[in-house]
């Protein structure tokens, strides 16, 4: 296992996504251009955390990485002709068998071989290299990560917000639906790609990472939203027509009689939407007592005792 991206995060190679993710933002802090202005040492460490974390964060790319190194990163990286080439080594092709290849004469070479792994491209050309191991090739500009913190009906109904980064002001378009964690790349707003002898490269990208302050009111559960709605004794016992606010206007919705504390009425669709898909609204009723209790409301309530029939707690046991 290859483990030069796991030493710059200092983790091991066996750390799981959260002590990946958590040890990154550490560095990310620490060595982050804004707070060490003027330190190229800092900027250039921040560079190479950066690239380490975009790699090990992404499942495949780790997969990669673990079993190829930097080589199984490289576009057009061929990971079954590598597996091949290396059962050829492995079985006396790195020897004798490989010397005849390479002498003079022969139909193929060391770059013939590689280039069928890396796509038909030598293996020491190092143009889709990023900033690791010293390559000095052109490079595009590191990623950076930001996370952005939005209300939840701006998740619900998506929209464009303007936010600010590195002391730049930008905008970019919430999707309908967004969720807590969410993640939305912004093509060349991250750092600039480095001078090198070879040129310059691309911009990296802005990673913004969605946070989703809760709602006084409402709850999520993936595309689903609830509501708990207060409603008095009277209308719990008689029934009624109310009016219901959701993100897309106002429902009225039938209490039926006699209904229960935490009854749920459903209106289908009114949910979130999102990639095609709809969820549904629940109403969540919650019986509310009165505010003032007088004599005439306790005579109401022992009258109200003779309706009960049965034990409403007959099913509770532990």
């Amino acid at each position: 296992m290859h483990t030069e991206l796991y030493e710059i995060l200092g983790v091991s190679p066996d750390a799981d996504d959260d002590v990946i993710k958590s040890e990154y933002r550490k560095l990310a802090r620490k060595y982050h251009p804004d707070t060490n202005p003027g330190n190229a040492d800092a900027e250039e460490t921040f560079k190479k955390v950066t690239g380490a974390f975009e790699v090990l964060k992404d499942p495949e790319k780790r997969k990669r990485y673990d079993e190829f190194g930097l080589d199984g990163l490289r576009e057009g990286f061929d990971p079954a002709a590598a597996r091949q080439y290396a059962r050829w080594q492995t079985q006396g092709g790195g020897g004798q068998q490989f010397r005849q290849r390479t002498s003079p004469g022969a139909s193929g070479s060391f770059h013939d071989i590689f280039g069928d792994i890396f796509g038909g491209r030598s293996p020491f050309d190092t143009s889709d290299y990023s900033n690791f191991g010293g390559f000095q090739a052109p490079m595009r500009g590191a990623d950076i990560s930001a996370r952005l913190e939005i209300d939840f009906m701006t998740a619900v109904r998506g929209g464009q917000i303007e936010f600010s980064v590195q002391g730049r002001s930008l905008k970019v378009r919430i999707p309908t639906g967004a969720d807590d964690g969410e993640r939305l790349r912004l093509k060349g707003q991250g750092n600039p790609a480095p001078e090198t002898s070879q040129g310059r490269g691309s911009a990296g990208d802005l990673i913004l990472e969605l946070g989703v302050r809760p709602h006084p009111l409402l709850r999520r559960e993936g595309l689903h939203l609830y509501l708990d709605f207060p409603i008095t004794m009277t209308e719990a016992i008689l029934g009624a027509r109310l009016t219901v606010p959701t993100p897309n206007g106002e429902f009225t919705v039938t209490i039926p009689e006699g209904v229960h504390s935490g009854a749920r009425l459903r209106l289908k669709g009114q949910g979130i939407e999102r990639d095609g898909k709809k969820g549904n609204f629940f109403v969540v009723l919650q019986i509310q007592s009165p505010d003032h209790i007088d004599d005439e409301i306790r005579k109401a309530a022992e009258v109200l005792v003779e309706g009960y029939k049965t034990d409403i707690r007959r099913d509770i046991t532990l």
